[in-house]
């Protein structure tokens, strides 16, 4: 049939636009985790890499991440999953029963390798978490517009008492409610949220809080370690894997900042300070935070920070481009310089310590650092052109001590 709009060969036009690019970034970027039990990798790790319990053989795990990429990438069924991989998984060995040592204790088993069931828990499992992650993603990004998550009952006929008393649960993105309870929480858990208005929260009821959860003791087997988990969720799924992923990038970031040669970690921040990705941050269009500068040797000792990465956040960028004219990326590289050569100040309050980073030139800017001791993080809190008024006021303040002139 013709494309009755004319559109048909308009280049990157279609009526199919795919998976959410997120979902399908979230499988692609993760790395390969042979196990031989889905209990010898943790949440933290499922969120970063591929696993599939007794795919030990890279190949294997690879032929499996690759169909299941396909089947997510484009919106293939269960059945033809299913078709595409048997025959790859049969070739390479990797079907029925066989014995197999397991690492853990060195004795040999009997176990199930590949099985039109083992397919279908890897093909479910893996595209509702990655659609998951993704829709996170998306969440936070959209969170100024769809504050409010809705939790909503899938299709299945049985549901889990817990997830019954959760059904039209309202919160605010940003609750920890979230970091536990975000769907899918169980194997075969068809759960999921709706991301809706405060004018929709506020007709429907926003609830004041999360109901309780009782909590239960989950002993590892493999390891021996015990968790405790929310009731009515199943072990390895009770993390929000998006949100597990975006805190592993930027740790992952900022450790290796942390470890590198002080001259190649400013050069590395000042491509990161300018990068598309700090400039979605600093809009607001990207969730999460980035590393934007790092405070010298000396003067972090001065102001009692182990750690020396300083961040920002989304919401803290979109606040400062909605209130500053002419905020761009480059207006953070001068934040690197001034914490190089620039005046610094720390206030010691009632909180958490500040440092106070004023640039030199005849149009200085002031940065505030929120200084989490603690965390050991460091927070761009604010940053704007600064007034005479305000340099006296600062001069003026009794908690203020100066770190540099």
């Amino acid at each position: 049939m013709a494309d009755p709009a004319g559109n048909a060969d308009r280049p990157g036009y279609s009526f199919n636009p795919g998976p959410p690019p997120e979902a399908s970034r979230y499988l692609a970027n993760k790395g390969l985790r042979p196990a031989f039990s889905f209990r010898d990798v943790e949440p933290e790790e499922h969120a970063v890499a591929f696993t599939v319990a007794k795919a030990m053989q890279l190949d294997v795990l690879t032929g499996i991440r690759e169909e299941v990429q396909r089947a997510l990438d484009e919106g293939l069924p269960l059945a033809t999953f299913q078709k595409n991989l048997r025959p790859r998984l049969e070739a390479m060995g990797w079907w029925g029963k066989q014995a197999m040592v397991d690492p853990a204790s060195g004795k040999t088993r009997r176990v199930q390798l590949g099985s039109p069931r083992r397919l279908r828990t890897i093909y479910e499992a893996n595209i509702r978490s990655a659609r998951a992650a993704g829709q996170w993603e998306r969440i936070k990004r959209t969170k100024r517009a769809l504050p409010y998550l809705l939790y909503q009952l899938g299709p299945s006929i049985d549901h889990r008492d817990e997830h019954l008393m959760k059904a039209g649960l309202i919160l605010p993105v940003d609750h920890p409610f979230w970091a536990t309870w975000f769907p899918p929480n169980g194997w075969g858990c068809k759960c999921w949220v709706r991301q809706i208005t405060r004018h929709e929260a506020e007709d429907l009821g926003v609830d004041k809080d999360a109901p309780p959860t009782p909590m239960r003791a989950v002993k590892n087997r493999r390891t021996g370690a015990t968790r405790q988990i929310p009731l009515g969720i199943d072990p390895g799924w009770d993390r929000n894997p998006g949100a597990l992923r975006l805190d592993a990038m930027e740790q992952l970031l900022n450790d290796k900042l942390e470890a590198a040669d002080p001259a190649i970690a400013r050069a590395a921040l000042r491509d990161i300070a300018t990068s598309w990705r700090a400039e979605r941050v600093l809009k607001g269009e990207a969730p999460g935070a980035v590393p934007v500068a790092m405070l010298p040797g000396e003067v972090a000792q001065a102001v009692g920070m182990a750690k020396r990465v300083v961040s920002m956040t989304s919401e803290y960028g979109r606040k400062f481009v909605s209130r500053q004219r002419g905020v761009t990326t480059e207006t953070l590289l001068i934040l690197g310089e001034a914490l190089e050569t620039g005046e610094l100040l720390l206030e010691r309050g009632a909180g958490a310590p500040q440092l106070h980073v004023i640039s030199r030139g005849e149009t200085p800017w002031l940065f505030v650092l929120k200084l989490m001791q603690d965390a050991g993080e460091i927070w761009v809190n604010s940053f704007y052109p600064l007034r005479a008024s305000k340099r006296r006021s600062l001069q003026e303040n009794p908690l203020i001590t100066t770190v540099r002139e």
